[in-house]
């Protein structure tokens, strides 16, 4: 017997047995061709697998939230065009429950708390309808753009325990990558307005080059993972489009990304381009893998495309906003103006960066990046080691901070900033812990990834100091960190390459490295 935690999704047809009484043989057709061209595609393409069927219904586990709820907001999308044009009372319409929870696996079927939860909150769904648990709610937190409704504490039958259940608002779910697998033939109409300081990026689903419908799936879950790591770029509102659709909106600050997928036995090839608004080529990449896994080629693209499209368009959008006069400015222009005028380099353009900033905010104040900026120039000032009042510097940005993240609590700048405040304040547990939030907002955020790679270079200066103090737990307890991260690490290796003039700074170094128990 197995036991785990996972996404388990609970699926079924609502008045199935009705359906059955009607039509027996035209029902089992139909719900046999969704299962086919519409599940099995989905289910492969977001990740997960299907672990049970029953009757009308099924039990499918997923690896993350985010693919569970995108892959049910996708299949009821299908379901409605599926449906069209059949009359009501002969349509298959299926109710989907989603839950986190322990499952167990045994001689092929499933058990569990988990998948008897996920069971009842499909339950309550409404026809063509997701409903969650508050376990897969605050997991997913604002990511993905999808908006629920708070149904509250709801008793389920056989559940010793109340659940907090909320429902997807499936309309509305098309503002994030939930619109991915909207036909070729059609644009996702649920295109939602730019909001105020955010680029806006259509993206089309990659196209499948390889000749063969069957990796249809394989090209669409590239583009589900792509969209969905882009979607957690707080300076990004992204659409999703059709191939070949022109988008609808022709705003300067406006980009589109395609790309295409050929996949010939175990070879992949996947491209990637990225143009403006007038078409002018921004980026472009090409990626050759050798397929052992599927999930190690999706993972790596989403990773690596995300990340270098941000920082093009970034870019991008600070030469096209200096090229524009001052008037009529949008926030994000005043804020990008600031941005590129702080990092200059030049103190004595702090006092124009300001007003930049200010400006940022008196345009827009409910946008967060305009206080995000404030805060920056406040540590930059203790970074430069400027004659400032330490305190009251720190005392600003924390402010400035705090404000950004009011208004924009899953923004991974935010909480890097946050965690560089905390850090000046030697409150190191905080800073750490806003460090993480951050990564897991923006894992490709090169930018941060950068400054808390810096700060674990300091593991082995760390263990040897608390060494030399006497205070060895400490100093084991950063090695064990270090040798995390390097397991090859040896005391000799590195004193060989340590560029220390004075070799007796050297030699006490190394005695703490020996003293906290790393490898000689």
């Amino acid at each position: 017997m197995e036991q785990k935690l996972s996404v388990i999704m609970a699926a079924d047809v609502a008045g199935y047995s009705r359906l059955m009484e009607i039509d027996e043989k035209g029902t089992l057709a139909a719900l046999m061709a969704h299962r086919q061209e519409l599940w099995d595609v989905e289910v492969a393409a977001h990740h997960g697998r299907i672990v049970k069927l029953i009757g009308d219904g099924m039990l499918v586990e997923f690896r993350a939230v985010e693919d569970a709820i995108l892959c049910a907001v996708e299949i009821q999308r299908g379901m409605r065009g599926r449906n069209a044009g059949i009359r009501p009372d002969r349509r298959i319409e299926f109710r989907i429950g989603i839950n986190i929870g322990d499952i167990l696996f045994e001689d092929g079927d499933v058990y569990g708390d988990g998948v008897n939860v996920a069971a009842r909150i499909e339950g309550l769904a409404k026809p063509g309808g997701v409903s969650v648990s508050s376990s897969v709610h605050d997991t997913l937190g604002g990511r993905l753009g999808i908006r629920f409704e708070d149904a509250g504490e709801q008793a389920l039958k056989n559940i010793g325990r109340p659940v907090h259940i909320y429902n997807v608002f499936i309309d509305t779910a098309g503002s994030g990558p939930a619109a991915l697998m909207a036909p070729p033939s059609q644009e996702v109409r649920e295109n939602p307005p730019v909001k105020s300081g955010r680029t806006l990026l259509h993206v089309s689903r990659f196209a499948n080059l390889s000749g063969n419908p069957d990796q249809e799936y394989f090209a669409a879950g590239i583009t589900q993972d792509v969209v969905a790591a882009l979607s957690r770029f707080s300076g990004l509102n992204v659409i999703v489009r059709a191939p070949r659709v022109e988008p609808q909106h022709h705003a300067a600050a406006c980009y589109s990304l395609e790309g295409s997928v050929r996949r010939v036995g175990d070879r992949v090839r996947v491209n990637a381009n990225l143009t403006n608004a007038t078409g002018e080529h921004i980026w472009a990449e090409k990626h050759d893998f050798d397929v052992i896994d599927v999930f190690d080629v999706q993972d790596e693209l989403s990773r690596s495309i995300p990340a270098a499209l941000n920082v093009k368009i970034e870019e991008a959008e600070r030469y096209r906003v200096l090229a524009e006069p001052l008037k009529g400015s949008s926030a994000y222009d005043f804020y990008l103006r600031g941005r590129h005028i702080e990092k200059s380099l030049k103190p004595n353009e702090v006092r124009l960066a300001k007003e930049m900033f200010l400006a940022a905010i008196d345009a827009d104040p409910a946008y967060a990046r305009g206080y995000l900026g404030l805060a920056w120039l406040e540590i930059r000032k203790l970074k430069w080691n400027e004659r400032v009042d330490m305190k009251t510097t720190l005392a600003n940005a924390f402010a400035w901070a705090g404000k950004a993240l009011e208004r924009s609590p899953h923004d991974a700048d935010v909480h890097w900033a946050l965690g560089v405040v905390h850090l000046w304040r030697r409150e190191a547990e905080r800073a750490i812990g806003c460090y993480e939030r951050g990564r897991e907002l923006a894992p490709n955020n090169c930018d941060l990834l950068a400054e808390y790679c810096d700060a674990l270079g300091y593991l082995g200066l760390l263990a040897a100091t608390y060494a030399q103090l006497g205070r060895l737990e400490g100093a084991r307890r950063a090695a064990a960190e270090l040798l995390k991260l390097n397991p090859e690490f040896s005391i000799e290796r590195y004193s060989a390459r340590a560029p220390y003039r004075d070799t007796t700074l050297l030699a006490r170094y190394v005695e703490g490295l020996r003293l906290a128990g790393l490898p000689a």
